[in-house]
């Protein structure tokens, strides 16, 4: 058990943080998939095998614990959240108008990536929006990091197609 404890104290924010991306900076529904997380780390610590890092490990399950909850409380991840804006915000070089027109695009951009198939939406939201490097992506994904790149250019390729009519 103390094994576990100073696991969750060594990766509580992070996952914490991890997860409140996810849920559009909703606290408390950040805080209660956090819970689930380590609750299902906890019941499943005897399948990590050390493949790669315990983080990722934890990362993928907490990916898992938010999708479920998805599907399960169909929810619209908001990309439209001021914080995302605050630098242009913040230095002034934008008007109101183009604040507005940014946010149309994001969330027409967000919801063409939605629509793509799993493994390039996963990819080009871990890329785009949580910042992963391929090789985070690939350890979460089970997959080389070469394939992550080979995944994420399609995938981009598959939005622009997407975005053209648009």
């Amino acid at each position: 058990m103390t094994d576990f404890q100073e696991l969750y104290e060594k990766y509580n924010k992070d996952i914490y943080y991890f997860i409140l991306r996810f849920t559009n900076y909703n606290n408390n529904l950040a805080e209660e998939l956090t819970q689930e997380t380590f609750y299902q780390t906890y019941i499943s610590l005897y399948r990590y095998k050390g493949g790669c890092d315990i983080k990722t490990w934890i990362c993928q399950i907490a990916k898992n614990v938010c999708y479920k909850y998805f599907r399960k409380n169909p929810f619209y991840i908001n990309i439209n959240d001021a914080s995302l804006y605050e630098n242009v915000i913040a230095d002034g070089s934008k008007s109101a108008q183009e604040l507005i027109e940014m946010q149309e695009t994001s969330e027409i951009i967000y919801n063409a990536i939605r629509k793509l198939k799993t493994k390039y939406k996963d990819v080009l939201i871990y890329r785009l929006y949580f910042e992963f490097s391929f090789k985070q992506i690939g350890n979460v994904m089970h997959i080389s990091e070469n394939s992550t790149k080979v995944i994420y250019h399609r995938g981009k390729e598959m939005l622009k197609q997407k975005l053209k009519g648009v």
